[in-house]
């Protein structure tokens, strides 16, 4: 005899995060790979997000250095030059690097399981391939986003009121 095994509660489907409330969130992408930088900007732009991408550990804290504040930081771990970790390291020492949230976006499923120097939790780290859901989710609990069914509205600049003029002659002759 067989005893029946108890049946596990239905998941109800999430919507399609379409876009988020509040102002817009800044993220820093940092991977050398030209694809894996397009995929998340593919993912996050037309969320509302405003992103910047790094080729490099060197390209990203170089930004910083400048003056970028993102809102949050996907790091990838092996990368010519200094890597994800010595990257991290270096970012947390600058001001205001100390809380800002970064995930470890790896294929190596291994480095999840480290303890690291770098402040990074189990919890921070998203695994190649992403699954889109985990890096929103990741997202969602580290910026305390509230995701709508539709996309904020983007605020237009106001058109310019009167009757349009073409440039001078002379600045016509340069533009050709």
């Amino acid at each position: 005899v067989y005893a029946a095994l108890p049946s596990a509660k239905p998941v109800a489907a999430r919507p399609p995060r379409r876009g988020y409330s509040g102002a817009r969130r800044h993220v820093l992408v940092v991977d050398n790979e030209e694809p894996d930088r397009e995929m998340l900007a593919q993912l996050l732009v037309p969320l509302g997000f405003v992103l910047r991408t790094a080729a490099s550990g060197h390209d990203a804290l170089d930004l910083l250095a400048a003056g970028y504040r993102p809102d949050a930081v996907f790091m990838d771990l092996a990368m010519p030059g200094i890597d994800g970790w010595e990257t991290i390291r270096r970012l947390r020492r600058l001001n205001g690097g100390a809380k800002l949230p970064v995930a470890v976006v790896s294929a190596n499923a291994f480095d999840q399981g480290l303890e690291n120097d770098a402040g990074i939790a189990v919890a921070d780290f998203i695994t190649k391939p992403i699954r889109h859901s985990e890096l929103l989710d990741w997202l969602e609990r580290r910026l305390q986003l509230q995701w709508t069914l539709r996309p904020e509205p983007v605020a237009l600049p106001e058109a310019p009121s009167g009757p349009v003029l073409p440039p001078p002659p002379d600045r016509l002759a340069e533009l050709r």
